[in-house]
């Protein structure tokens, strides 16, 4: 595994996290889950916490190419308790969601 890469997604997370439009913060709390494949890129799941005494969230961060550092802009968390057994459903689902965005806005241009 890349760790490097994994501890850049971390940030990113939690960069992605601090907006004013989602916790608007940094997470109390953050950790690695598990990393996957979807079409060719990486993704990193992350479980967080908005305060100490909150349930663990789940988020995603990627696709990442190859070695590199910088995602190509699915990282993402709908806030969603984290439940080990559907994480990595959860997190394919939302990055469908950022695909299917991004393709409908997509359209718009042509």
């Amino acid at each position: 595994m890349n760790i490097k890469q994994q501890e850049v997604a971390q940030m990113n997370m939690v960069e992605w996290l601090s907006d004013s439009q989602e916790l608007g913060k940094k997470p109390s709390k953050i950790e690695f889950v598990k990393k996957f494949e979807l079409y060719e890129m990486h993704y990193y799941i992350f479980k967080f916490k908005r305060s100490v005494f909150t349930s663990w969230l789940v988020g995603v961060s990627g696709g990442y190419v190859d070695n590199d550092l910088v995602p190509c802009g699915h990282t993402f968390s709908d806030m969603k308790k984290c439940n080990a057994t559907t994480a990595q459903n959860d997190c394919i689902d939302m990055i469908e969601r950022i695909r299917s965005y991004w393709m409908e806005q997509a359209k718009s241009y042509t």
